[in-house]
């Protein structure tokens, strides 16, 4: 497996679903434009996102079969100790898997037009999560780009649609004066 120190930066836009998902079926959640971007207005009654920019250092892992981007969670994040890994197989990248542990543990899967469940364990409480992937477009290997647009809800909670790009770049790649 190869391993390179990289930047990761990442671009995360959420907005208040207002649809449950957990016990939706599948039809009606195509029903929606996958196409579709994230609107800069907010669903009735919902406040106007706020885009959150992290960029950090990574490591990217590539192996014959597997391709893993790891990085540490910051305080900005608010998962602070925690170590993600977002990775897919070479044959199926239109399946992406972000694992998380530490403080904050999971396994969420995302796969174009399907439901997935996971239990999202925290220091406070365990909860019950569902994830919808209205799209993958999986770059990383020849732009460097991974781009996730999903539904997420907490059992119970309202739903948000989120569209979270993740960048890539090589250290090497970057002017001196940004690396340091």
């Amino acid at each position: 497996m190869t391993k390179r120190n990289v930047m990761i930066h990442i671009l995360t836009s959420r907005l208040t679903w207002g649809k449950e998902i957990f016990d939706a079926l599948d039809e009606e959640l195509d029903a929606e434009d996958p196409d579709a971007e994230v609107s800069e207005e907010p669903p009735q009654g919902g406040e106007m996102p706020e885009p959150i920019e992290l960029i950090m250092e990574g490591r990217l892992l590539t192996g014959s079969d597997r391709v893993e981007l790891v990085y540490e969670e910051s305080e900005l994040s608010g998962m602070e100790g925690s170590l993600t890994t977002v990775g897919f197989r070479r044959q199926e990248p239109g399946l992406v898997s972000m694992l998380r542990t530490g403080l904050v543990n999971t396994a969420l899967v995302f796969e174009e037009g399907k439901r997935h469940f996971c239990i999202y364990h925290t220091p406070f409480s365990d909860f019950e999560i569902c994830v919808y992937t209205r799209r993958v477009d999986n770059r990383l290997l020849t732009e460097g780009v991974i781009t996730l647009d999903y539904l997420m809800e907490i059992h119970g909670a309202q739903a948000e649609h989120t569209r979270m790009t993740v960048t890539v770049r090589p250290l090497e790649d970057l002017p001196f004066g940004i690396r340091d």
